[in-house]
């Protein structure tokens, strides 16, 4: 899924490990540092926004077929909290291609155990428009408010889903 293509100045990053790897790595060490710099020169947040375009790309495809192709082509507006010792929530808005924006929300457990994959992710974006189907905001909104606007249920969201990682047979199998 790596290679996937999202369409803006931000290339595809050049470490190889997978980019939730990568993205578990940041949040311990914003967990520890939110200022924290790291070896790129890049300060930790702005990683984590940088690897945010790409991991949400990579849960949309695990969404519903109605999304229409969506894919997020950036990340504007972030807000990182955390809830407990190892698990964070990501409040955010992310453009969707260039026709608009919409708003996301990731719960995500990073466990203490695994160096690879999130213990447990749950994945919502974008919001229904009156006839239950996505929609993409004008990019004009301003971001906080969007969130103001934001679902609370699952059910509300243009996508939800729980996302846990393989067991150890699928991932000896490939």
């Amino acid at each position: 899924m790596e290679d996937e293509v999202c369409d803006n100045e931000n290339p595809i990053p050049d470490d190889n490990r997978p980019i939730e790897t990568r993205l578990l790595h940041c949040l311990r060490v914003w967990r520890d540092n939110p200022h924290a710099v790291l070896t790129n020169g890049r300060n930790v947040e702005r990683e984590i926004y940088g690897l945010l375009e790409w991991y949400i790309c990579q849960c949309i495809e695990y969404g519903p077929n109605n999304l229409g192709g969506w894919w997020s082509d950036g990340v504007i507006y972030l807000e990182i909290s955390q809830t407990e010792t190892d698990t964070f929530k990501l409040l955010g808005v992310t453009w969707i291609d260039c026709h608009g924006v919409a708003p996301f929300e990731i719960d995500l457990d990073i466990g203490t155990l695994n160096d690879t994959f999130f213990a447990k992710t749950v994945f919502r974006i974008g919001m229904l428009d009156s006839q239950g189907q996505p929609r993409i905001c004008d990019r004009d909104r301003s971001p906080t408010r969007l969130l103001e606007k934001r679902p609370r249920r699952n059910r509300d969201w243009a996508m939800a889903a729980e996302l846990t990682p393989p067991d150890e047979r699928d991932r000896t199998r490939r």
